[in-house]
């Protein structure tokens, strides 16, 4: 979704007490009015209620679509007005996405933008002050998702129960995923900074893509296609057989045994749950793929006739890659062990003798974010495993 959607640059600068026009004094937010306060109009909550009755998470589903996401601030108190809590993020007078010329926002200094730091997936700022260090994310929803394995689980279970029919995939992604999850406009302002060796800036309305929390919040919406696909169902050889969906953040697997009409009825059920759930701007038909028995997902090449798996050379060359520059460290910090458990996931799926060791490593990490520490020094232990 266009950043220009959510505000007009004109109407960012209206809203300068110092413009000397005649125009209102707040513009409008996104679109947003008393008699409809969403700043997504693709988010539809009565679609919601009527559509997924039974998603345990509806009514957030519903309370964000309506009113946006308000972040889990770490001392909520501490903010007054439209300012948040961290001193680099002084924000902007309607907490609206836009991007401005550098030049522009010197001569109106009535709007607050943040310092010139790069923007980067970490929302950077001094030691202590970014958005992730002033937002919890353990208040945050849950971004769990589905075990990599569930997908061999399935196709092991098909075989099992339908022998001798062939058993297809296809594979869906979310346009534009995280975009479609609005910041409330008073919060919105702290989402922001300027581009280096550039004279623009840019505020964010979006649960943007590096912050902590961002992965929950998307999920309460990524989770509800999810639901609609698994509550559907179809006539499979004289029974009800329920649609199965595999889902990890906004990549889509489904795998469906090929009887009578199943596939076609399970490809409509999930466009019509993305179309539900985020709009048609959810929806990107080169996100899509066709049916196939031989496919690519989450990292993973999959042969269903030969029962194959494979993990691609990339992926191999990069854990080798993490792996001894890891190893080089005499200090674990928090993102590195997130770094080496994020590309150690496939073995934690599929080759079981290494669990035990990556058990270790994600206890570890556990402990640092209970204890909210910056990291670890790298113990003997510790380096044995990775070895």
């Amino acid at each position: 979704m266009s950043v220009f959607r959510f505000l007009r640059f004109t109407e960012f600068f209206v809203a300068s007490p110092r413009c000397d026009t005649n125009l209102p004094s707040t513009p409008p937010r996104c679109g947003q009015t008393l008699s409809d306060p969403r700043p997504n109009k693709a988010l539809r909550p009565w679609l919601y209620r009527a559509h997924l009755a039974s998603y345990p998470d509806l009514d957030l589903l519903c309370l964000i679509a309506t009113h946006s996401v308000i972040p889990p601030w770490k001392d909520p108190s501490s903010r007054f007005g439209l300012r948040p809590v961290p001193a680099n993020y002084i924000g902007v007078i309607t907490g609206a996405t836009v991007v401005t010329d550098k030049l522009l926002a010197d001569y109106y200094k009535a709007v607050a933008l943040s310092p010139p730091w790069p923007l980067s997936n970490v929302i950077p700022g001094p030691d202590g002050q970014s958005i992730n260090a002033q937002t919890s994310s353990e208040d945050a929803p849950d971004a769990s998702w589905d075990p990599f394995v569930s997908i061999a689980r399935r196709i092991r279970d098909l075989q099992r129960r339908y022998p001798g029919y062939a058993i297809y995939a296809m594979i869906a992604d979310i346009a534009d995923a995280f975009h479609h999850v609005p910041i409330h406009a008073d919060h919105a302002s702290a989402f922001g900074g300027r581009l280096p060796r550039t004279s623009h800036g840019i505020v964010s309305g979006m649960a943007v893509f590096g912050w902590t929390s961002s992965p929950g919040f998307f999920a309460v919406f990524g989770k509800a296609v999810r639901h609609y696909q698994r509550t559907g169902h179809s006539i499979v050889l004289g029974n009800t057989e329920p649609f199965w969906s595999f889902q990890w953040v906004d990549d889509i697997v489904l795998i469906e045994v090929d009887l009578g009409d199943r596939l076609m009825r399970a490809e409509k059920r999930l466009r019509d749950g993305v179309k539900l759930v985020f709009g048609s701007e959810g929806w990107h038909e080169g996100k899509f793929t066709t049916w196939s028995r031989v496919f690519h997902a989450v990292g993973i090449d999959w042969n269903i006739p030969e029962s194959r798996i494979t993990v691609p050379q990339r992926k191999m060359d990069k854990l080798k890659s993490v792996l001894s520059e890891t190893l080089k460290k005499s200090f674990l910090s928090k993102k590195r062990l997130d770094s080496v458990i994020g590309v150690l996931r496939h073995l934690i799926s599929f080759v079981p003798v290494t669990k035990p060791f990556i058990q270790r490593l994600t206890a570890v990490q556990n402990r640092c974010r209970m204890l909210k520490k910056n990291g670890v020094p790298m113990a003997s232990f510790l380096r044995k495993d990775l070895e």
